[in-house]
């Protein structure tokens, strides 16, 4: 059991290590952070509070390094419903300054629909809230801690003993305030996933299909005129494929460590939006409540 569990985490540290000059990231304005979760288990605890720490960088031509540190809760009000609700504190640091500050609120629904011995099917409806600065020192969307725009998500989740299925979509919001007055476009999300449970150890491999389906559009600083033109950035509307993978580690019935990261297969290369990452990681702590 041990030799397998120090070959399971080898291959999957080899495997980020392989890719760590390449582009991972889960969009994310926040389509990859609703549902997901399985609700509804009687043995589950009512509420659990989560702290974690991320870092990500951004492509070579950016050069921004991410610091993120974000808490989170899951409330279950009902036997099959809870709500669920994350807030980052977000750094940023790059060649053309450093900002820091509050990031976007994320709050979801989510309602257990069916559920028997081997399978369940959830769904979460939510939204990314722009409590985040968008235009911080008139810098680039990589600079800001926000999107600047208030977005509706959904999601839907099967499951069937270990494996998952889920599709996410985010309805992006109004056009933001930052220099650019950007509008992204919404996004579509495929997510598959799969359970190893070894020992005290939960490691849930999921591979996500990431698909932008409108270009990001900007303000034309070029055009000159009393009244703002607009035009779309070519390639901004890309797929994305991730392979995130999650680990997890039951030190008790209260508490719980957790990391993820992820690697690429298709690659974003458009970092208009600021979401674009070579890299990144988190690493965090899970309080469970009776």
């Amino acid at each position: 059991m041990k030799h397998s569990l120090v070959s399971i985490l080898s291959l999957i540290i080899f495997s980020s290590i392989s890719f760590v000059n390449t582009f991972a990231q889960c969009s994310d304005g926040g389509v990859c952070s609703v549902g997901g979760h399985s609700i509804g288990e009687e043995d589950k605890n009512p509420l659990n509070i989560s702290a974690s720490y991320n870092f990500g960088s951004s492509n070579k031509d950016d050069d921004v390094k991410y610091h993120s540190f974000r808490v989170g809760a899951i409330y279950n009000i009902l036997k099959i419903t809870s709500i669920q609700l994350s807030l980052p504190y977000n750094i940023q640091s790059g060649p053309l300054g450093d900002v820091s500050g509050i990031g976007d609120l994320i709050l979801s629904v989510n309602q257990n629909l069916f559920r028997n011995d081997n399978s369940s099917l959830d769904a979460s409806v939510g939204a990314k809230l722009a409590t985040g600065d968008d235009n911080k020192d008139n810098l680039p969307m990589a600079y800001q801690s926000g999107l600047g725009s208030n977005d509706v998500i959904f999601a839907l989740n099967y499951s069937y003993d270990r494996l998952g299925f889920g599709i996410g979509y985010q309805l992006a919001g109004a056009r933001n305030d930052n220099i650019n007055k950007l509008k992204r476009g919404d996004d579509l999300l495929l997510r598959a996933s799969y359970n190893f449970l070894i020992d005290k150890f939960t490691i849930t491999p999921q591979l996500l299909f990431i698909k932008r389906l409108g270009k990001s559009n900007v303000v034309n600083l070029l055009a000159v005129g009393p009244i703002d033109s607009y035009m779309d950035i070519p390639e901004s509307d890309q797929t994305q494929v991730n392979l995130l993978t999650q680990v997890q580690y039951q030190i008790n019935n209260n508490y719980s460590l957790f990391a993820d990261f992820a690697i690429p297969f298709i690659k974003r290369e458009v970092n208009v939006d600021g979401l674009t990452r070579s890299f990144s990681a988190s690493l965090g702590i899970q309080l469970s409540i009776n």
